[in-house]
This record gives C-alpha cells, structure tokens and sequence, in this order.
C-alpha cells in the first residue's frame, strides 16, 4: 500500500515537538510531520492560521486601503474561466466573477448569487431566486437573462450540470432550465437526483456570470476583451506579459451570508490588487523578501528553509495537490482503437513516480506516493488496480508492449511548461521513461500560458503534465466535479470506449446507499488503472509565502483570495 493508511488511522500528527520558532522571527513556523505506514515523513511548514471565527473578529477592526502586490503563477492568455481552467485565469475569476454557489471553507457549498430555492413534493422542479440588487460592473443588472445564458454556454462543459441534464433532464436545454421571471429560473427534471445544487455550483468551468457578449459565444471560444462581473474587485488594466490589476467596485452588493471560504459575503480592504508576472521563481521569492511584492503564490520549495528564517515573512500551506499527467485521446498513438489503451498501460507501468515527485517538489519530505484517485489518508483513500501499475518501473515489460504495437520510434510532443515548477520537473522525468520505452519525445519548452492555449488545440500534443486540490478528490463527487476524468470532456476528451465510467459515473450521480456507491468507487479505482484514464504521479505539498503585514490568511478554500484580506 501506498501513502497514507486507508480511513487515515495511521495517521500520526505531530505537531507540538516539531514546532520551531525562525530564526530572528516572532512568528511561530510549525512544522507538522506526517508519519505514514511504511514510516516514511511529510512535513508541512506553516505560519498558524487564525480560525474562522478569529478572523471575523480581526476584521471588525479592519481598515481599508494599500495596494497588493502579487507574483502570480503563469502568464494570463485568457480571462474567460468559461473556456478555461489555468489558475491564472482563476486569479482573475475569484476576484471579478461569482457563481451561485461557492464552496464554504470546510468545501460544502455555500450560497453566493442565489438567494434561496424550493422543491416540488415530486422532487423535479428546483426553483431558484437570484438576489434583488446585484449589478455587473458596467451597471447592467443581474438578471436570469444572465444566469440562463452563462449556463447554456456551459452545458457542454461544467461536468455535473451536463451529467445531471443528460441523466435526469429532459431532451433540450429550453425545457431543462427556464426562465420564470427576471429574479426567478427553474431547473426541470424528469427523475430526482440530488446533484442539482452541485450540478450550479463550483465544478470544472464553474458557471460564472458572464453578460450576453460573452456567454453568446461557444464553449470552446476564448472570449475577447477583459472580464465584467459582479464580484467586489472590478477590472483596472492588464500590461500583456507584465500585470493586470482590479480595484474595489463601489455599488459591489454583498450576499447576506457571512463570508466563509469563497462564499457568503466579501470585502475589497485593498484600494487595487495588482497580479505580476515574474517567470522566475527564485526572483520571485527575492521580489517578497525585498518588499517588491507582498504574496508568492508559488515557488521552489527548495526556498522554504530562506524564507522560514526571515521574520517579515508568513507561510500559508496548500493541502496536498495531485500532480498527473495527461493523454491525448483526440490524435494517435493514445486514441488507437486496437493499442491505445495498451500504450497507455505501457506508460503508466514503466513510471518513476518518485523520481517525477521528486523532480516536482524537491525534498523526500514535501511528497507522498499516492496511487489513489481521492486523497491519501482521507475516507476514500484506495489503492485499487494499482499493483504491478504505480510506481512499478517496468521498463521492459512497457518497451515490448509499444514495440509488438507497432509504435517503436513514434515521436510523443510533450508539453514542458519551465516557470511552473511541478510541471517542469515531472516532464523531465517523463520524457526519460517515454525514450526508455520506445518512443522519440519533441520535449516542447513553453511557458504555462502557452501550454493552457496548446492543450486547446487538438494536434499540437501528445501529453502534458498538470495538478489538481483537494475538491475533486473528495468523495464520489469529487470525482463528478472533475471533468479530466470523464467521457469526451475537458481537453483530454477522454474516450471511455466500453462505457465504464459512465456506467459507474451513473452510480455516483444516483444512487443513495453509501455501501453502493463505496462499492462503485472501488470499482471505479480498478478501472482507472485499466483504462490508464491518465498518469497519477502522486501528491506533493507547497505553500504560498506573504508578508506578515497581510491579515486574514489561510489555507482552505478562499483563504489566498484577495477579498477579505487586509493590511496590518
């Protein structure tokens, strides 16, 4: 078994003998050690956080103004988070558009656009009411209009809503959602499921409100221009290839929840929030430590012990993130009817996933060998189907299946985005298993906003490395939120040639008995490692590094959004 004991019983946290204080620091540094079965360490360095309830308190007393500076991960290619996922297009999203629902810091679903919602007694009309009083930031007011339109143009992508329309909706998308008034739109179903809030709420390509000269446009179109929204920043300026910036929004209307993770109610303290480009990663940490920048969203971890030791810096911890790798289903030699799916097998047994974890986050104590889809030492840990599979090295037994394929010397183009650390590293480890087995490897050096503009076009790759958190690996819908795994969907468009994971899919999306559905995740693990639906390298941990002089920080949903954090 891999990583972390299933139900996490093995898990030993120990936190008061691993805590240190920084050198010449006033900030405690804890140092939490994860102890696993096989009695290998991962240690998670953080600045303690203050708790949700702290930090309402610290932000009565909160002032507004200054100016954030922020190192951002990658260049911005696009800012519509409609067409796609890149975190950097996600910097602008949090802070300019908002969703219906948004997820709570403990990542159940809280409410942010909607204002309430009833159910028929036969359970197959959901009404919903949007907010009276929100407006976007040209004035326009938020209207159903809006909220129909955003989710047409997503209901081939947002992969809970096109499930639960295709298993539970009726033929159209006109009778699936209608338009009840100008606060009021109904969601029609022709059997009960209970994904519907799930189906509205933050998923892959998060239906975020757009107005009618974005949301008129295809799924698979990048929107022009920059983003108008409702949320507490509107857009300032973008500098191509240097910064963008977003300043508070004065008729910002507020939902009257509480603010708790990236829903409920949010506050613009900083008078403008500016993102910077700084490709190099090192230079970043340099531009934090000399006041040139006030929050690293990400570095090499091999800085972590420079920055524990200076005293004006904070560390927030990321939970762990899954790094893998993608196949193209779209182009040979993975969409072979007769040999891909042993192709794929093929580069999947021969892996290094240490060496490629290693390679990703720097030290044996920020990774952890996780062959499972949910996350290590949570309810849902299995390591179904990845015996002989994860972490196995079969070299050999990989070479001879791509030979007696006919795909010896066949050249595999493999994205390697060099300013995203985690990506960088595993591609390198990737292209010496692919050349190890048989195939030539065009090793495509880009930056990570290139890399998000190729994996949109269907022949300009073969495989590309990225990460996912912890919300698609949290249970059955996890699985259902994350559209990498699923048929004919994200950018991998994953085949799924026998109907496995629909079939299984369908489970999650109906069925109630927690012992089917545990039965249907297990069955689920298994046929990942089948189907080799993609390459699971493993989980590695990461921190953001701040000023200490930012208040409101921490790492769980919402916690390294500008909205609700503020200057000492």
């Amino acid at each position: 078994m891999y990583g972390f004991r299933n139900r996490g019983l093995i898990l030993l946290l120990i936190t008061a003998a691993a805590m240190i204080i920084a050198a010449c620091s006033s900030e405690t540094v804890v140092e939490t050690v994860i102890v696993t079965e096989k009695g290998d360490t991962v240690t998670v360095v953080a600045t303690p956080t203050a708790t949700t309830e702290e930090r309402a308190q610290a932000a009565v007393d909160a002032k507004k103004g200054g100016h954030l500076r922020v190192a951002s991960v990658g260049s911005v290619q696009s800012f519509d988070p409609l067409w796609t996922t890149a975190s950097s297009t996600a910097n602008v999203s949090s802070l300019i558009l908002e969703a219906l629902f948004a997820f709570k810091e403990d990542n159940t679903l809280g409410k942010m656009l909607v204002d309430d919602w009833e159910v028929s007694s036969d359970g197959l009309t959901w009404k919903f009411k949007i907010r009276d009083g929100v407006e976007f930031h040209n004035g326009t007011p938020l209207t159903t209009d809006q909220v129909i339109g955003t989710l047409r143009r997503q209901s081939e992508r947002a992969p809970v809503f096109k499930l639960v329309w295709d298993q539970f909706g009726p033929p159209t998308f006109d009778e699936f959602i209608t338009r009840d008034s100008d606060l009021e739109f109904s969601v029609n179903l022709t059997s009960t499921t209970g994904l519907v809030l799930d189906a509205l709420g933050p998923q892959n390509f998060t239906p975020q409100m757009v107005l009618e000269s974005w949301y008129s446009l295809p799924a698979t179109e990048s929107a022009p221009g920059t983003p108008i929204g409702t949320g507490p920043y509107r857009f300032e300026s973008w500098t191509p290839g240097d910064r963008w910036s977003a300043i508070p929004y004065a008729n910002y209307s507020p939902s009257p929840e509480p603010s708790d993770g990236q829903s409920g109610a949010h506050t613009a303290y900083f008078d403008r929030v500016s993102y910077i480009e700084i490709p190099d990663q090192a230079t970043r940490v340099a531009a934090l430590q000399t006041d040139a920048v006030d929050l690293v969203q990400e570095f090499s971890q091999d800085l972590i012990d420079r920055l524990k030791a200076d005293s004006n810096v904070q560390l927030i911890p990321n939970p762990p993130l899954r790094l893998l790798g993608h196949f193209n289903y779209q182009i040979p030699p993975f969409n072979d009817p007769v040999h891909g799916r042993d192709l794929r097998r093929a580069v999947v047994m021969a892996y290094d996933n240490e060496k490629a974890l290693l390679a990703a986050a720097g030290t044996p104590d920020r990774i952890n060998l996780c062959a499972s889809l949910m996350e290590c030492g949570s309810a849902w840990e299995s390591n179904a189907g990845s015996e002989n599979m994860y972490n196995a090295r079969r070299i050999e037994d990989a070479k001879k299946i791509v030979k007696d394929a006919g795909y010896e010397g066949y050249t595999i183009r493999l994205m390697d985005p060099a300013d995203r650390q985690p990506a960088h590293g595993a591609a390198q480890v990737t292209r010496e298993v692919l050349e190890d087995i048989g195939f030539n490897v065009d090793l495509r050096v880009m930056d990570w906003a290139t890399m998000v503009q190729d994996r949109a076009t269907v022949d300009r790759w073969e495989f590309f490395h990225t990460w996912s958190g912890r919300s698609v690996r949290i249970g059955a819908i996890g699985h259902l939120r994350f559209g990498e795994l699923q048929y004919d969907a994200w950018f991998n468009k994953y085949t799924d040639t026998d109907g496995t994971q629909r079939r299984l899919f369908d489970v999650f999306a109906s069925e109630t008995d927690p012992a089917k559905i545990d039965a249907a995740m297990e069955e689920f693990q298994q046929y990942f490692y089948d189907d080799a639906i993609f390459l699971q390298v493993g989980e590695f941990f990461s921190n953001w590094a701040a000023s200490n002089k930012i208040e409101g920080l921490h790492g769980n949903p919402g916690g390294q959004n500008p909205y609700d954090k503020w200057f000492k």
